[in-house]
């Protein structure tokens, strides 16, 4: 018999990683339990944490892991900061006699360039093994995945299983990546604080309510983005 439909859709919420080691033990426990709402409800509660707690004891699927949450959340992080530079400096917004939102700006600029690069450069020799992987195994809707923005390439990491030196370089690069991009995150706050502060002329800086809640995803993303990717770096150490 297929497990309840709850069952499955609390358990995939867990890291690919989490699922391959334990996804059948939790499965059994809902059954027997019955597979009720609450229990659905109370493995569901428990998934964030899989996410960031290294419970692996296999360093392949602890950096699988770590790289797809790190993917995920830089990618959450890139899109914030293009979406800082569309509202600010493609619209000219600055605050004369306060030089330091221009070097926030320039700063941004090189910092999510260089970011890109290493992700791209450090990330590329995995790609292209899970692209192989798929075509050798004849997996067509697998290569179309991979095709896809990072999102689906992160999820793939745990149902290629790739490992090896490419693994182990893209951990590396993305731990390189998040850690220029957390600057990139700074940048973002000190611009995004002194246009609230200063130019307040500008619409959706007079409140202070909108900009607060882009901050507060800034910085959420860029911690999730540093955490999980300073987490692969162990394991690949």
């Amino acid at each position: 018999m297929r497990p309840p439909a709850l069952a499955r859709a609390a358990l995939a919420l867990y890291p690919p990683s989490w699922r391959d080691r334990y996804g059948d033990e939790v499965l059994a426990l809902l059954e027997d339990s019955g597979g009720g709402p609450a229990a659905a409800a109370s493995v569901a509660w428990r998934a964030l944490p899989a996410w960031f707690c290294p419970h692996l004891h296999d360093r392949p699927a602890r950096m699988r892991s770590s790289l797809a949450t790190a993917l995920m959340s830089w990618s959450m992080l890139a899109g914030l900061g293009l979406v800082f530079a569309q509202l600010t400096q493609l619209q000219g917004l600055t605050a004369p006699g306060h030089p330091e939102l221009r070097w926030a700006y320039a700063v941004f600029d090189v910092t999510l360039a260089t970011s890109a690069l290493v992700a791209g450069l450090g990330g590329l020799p995995l790609w292209l093994l899970m692209l192989r992987r798929a075509r050798r195994g004849q997996r067509t809707r697998d290569m179309v995945y991979l095709l896809l923005p990072m999102l689906a390439p992160a999820a793939y990491l745990g149902r290629l299983q790739p490992r090896g030196p490419a693994l182990r370089l893209a951990a590396t690069a993305a731990g390189l990546s998040a850690a220029v991009m957390a600057v990139a995150a700074v940048a973002i706050v000190v611009a995004v604080t002194s246009l609230t502060l200063w130019a307040r002329s500008f619409a959706g800086y007079h409140d202070g309510a909108v900009p607060g809640i882009y901050l507060a995803l800034v910085v959420t993303a860029a911690t999730v983005t540093t955490v999980s990717a300073a987490r692969g770096i162990r394991a690949a150490r």
